[in-house]
């Protein structure tokens, strides 16, 4: 990842890839075919590390609200990451949607889970809380997807979260 971070997807190659790793290039030919796939992998793992703290926010216990936030910000901290570590940060991410498109959405799928359980824990039998999860994570997603940069995101993230609890508590 390293090396897709410094040089960006397009300009990394397998050869930078393999030494990066330690490895000869047939070596890293034996495992994987192309770059797509080393980042595909590299993808994998990341996203089962992030569910992994995901469900470590939802497990934190406090109050709802305090929770939703957790788990957001818990879900989108590759992308914080990317766009704070990297001036390749935006292009790794649309590569992320475009080479991993089935995994992103089996990924999302299970996130607007885990955010409809908080939601029908906070909120009354009033309100639709999977097609209020859904509107959370594609406004988030609208929102990282025009952040340039990670405090740009980080409050814009937090913002909306924030706007969603109020608006939640008012209405009751």
């Amino acid at each position: 990842m390293e090396q897709f971070k410094r040089h960006g997807f397009a300009k990394t190659s397998m050869s930078d890839i393999a030494k990066a790793s330690g490895l000869s290039r047939t070596s890293l030919y034996t495992h994987f075919q192309a770059k797509e796939q080393v980042f595909k992998a590299l993808s994998s793992r990341i996203n089962e590390q992030v569910f992994e703290e995901v469900v470590r926010a939802m497990k934190a216990g406090g109050a709802w609200d305090h929770r939703l936030a957790a788990v957001v910000h818990a879900r989108v901290s590759w992308v914080y990451v990317l766009l704070h570590d990297s001036e390749y940060g935006r292009e790794l991410i649309n590569e992320k949607n475009r080479i991993c498109g089935g995994q992103v959405l089996a990924s999302n799928d299970r996130f607007e889970a885990l955010v409809t359980a908080i939601l029908q824990e906070g909120l009354p039998d009033t309100f639709d809380t999977s097609h209020l999860a859904e509107l959370l994570l594609n406004s988030i997603n609208g929102v990282l997807e025009k952040a340039v940069s990670k405090t740009e995101a980080q409050e814009n993230v937090a913002m909306l979260v924030r706007l969603l609890c109020e608006g939640a508590r008012q209405s009751r």
